[in-house]
């Protein structure tokens, strides 16, 4: 694979261009990810000048294409999309996704995949409805297995993630930062002060000794972590995603406080907060993926 041409990053932007250019190709019925028209050039330049002044503001090094990863990607796009509609970050992150597929193409190494991108895609829908937009029909949980089936056919450490998300109803991205950072979180059988999306903190979380366990032996092994498109990957295998584990969570939580007696609105908002949302939207979107 190949790294971007030009020294400097407007010219490896004129080579993004180059690369991509497509405007007097037919398109055949098929999405190439090329530029095929002045409105997508004019788009792309935009998701490019907004990396590059990423870049500056952090003084980054190296060609863009190394710049493309998933620290950067996630850091850029939180600080890029604050406080726009759901239909606007969800086009600024598929026009990304459609760019970086392209370059892919195009033979430039980018650390970057379709995973990556739809799980960022669902991340920011999940706020979008606990903020109380409106938005379609969700996407049905549709895969024959349950998590508790995954996580014993998964190798470590992404088992050990996986138990962790199940347990919890975390994010993928924050089920990292607890194994990474291990001795900020964990007091005897709870998980203590997990940081959630904007700057929210969870409920502490009960545990099993199992899984602290597997938690410990992890940091005593100073195992490193895949990147996390790479657990995405891997539970696509069997047709589930992380935020379908996080919808199993939910689900199974929800219906124990309804047998312990909890009126559905009651036992919604119980979801939510233990989630790190505090409206019933996200839980009531949770259980309609099951119906």
């Amino acid at each position: 694979m190949a790294q971007l041409k030009g020294k400097t990053w407007d010219k490896q932007i004129r080579d993004v261009n180059f690369r991509l250019a497509a405007f007097k190709e037919p398109r055949n019925g098929a999405n190439s990810n090329k530029t095929h028209s002045d409105s997508t050039k004019i788009k792309r330049d935009g998701y490019l000048s907004d990396l590059k002044k990423y870049a500056e503001e952090h003084e980054l090094e190296g060609k863009l294409n190394q710049l493309m990863n998933e620290e950067n990607m996630t850091d850029m796009l939180n600080d890029r999309l604050d406080g726009l509609s759901f239909s606007t970050q969800e086009d600024y992150i598929r026009g990304w996704s459609g760019m970086v597929q392209g370059l892919q193409s195009a033979n430039v190494d980018i650390n970057l995949d379709m995973p990556y991108f739809n799980a960022l895609v669902t991340n920011y829908k999940e706020d979008a409805i606990a903020h109380g937009e409106v938005i379609g029909e969700p996407k049905a949980v549709t895969t024959p297995f349950h998590p508790t089936y995954v996580i014993g056919q998964l190798g470590e450490p992404l088992s050990v993630v996986a138990q962790l998300q199940y347990t919890t109803g975390i994010r993928v991205s924050e089920a990292y930062a607890v194994i990474q950072n291990l001795e900020k979180h964990l007091d005897g059988l709870k998980l203590l002060n997990i940081i959630g999306k904007n700057g929210q903190k969870y409920q502490a979380k009960i545990i099993s000794l199992e899984l602290k366990l597997m938690l410990l032996r992890l940091q005593e092994q100073q195992v490193k972590l895949p990147v996390q498109s790479t657990y995405y990957r891997q539970l696509q295998i069997f047709g589930m995603s992380s935020h379908d584990i996080r919808a199993f969570y939910s689900k199974e939580l929800y219906e124990q406080k309804v047998e312990e007696g909890s009126s559905h609105v009651a036992a919604c908002l119980f979801v939510s907060k233990a989630i790190n949302h505090h409206r019933i939207q996200i839980t009531v979107y949770y259980l309609a993926k099951f119906t």
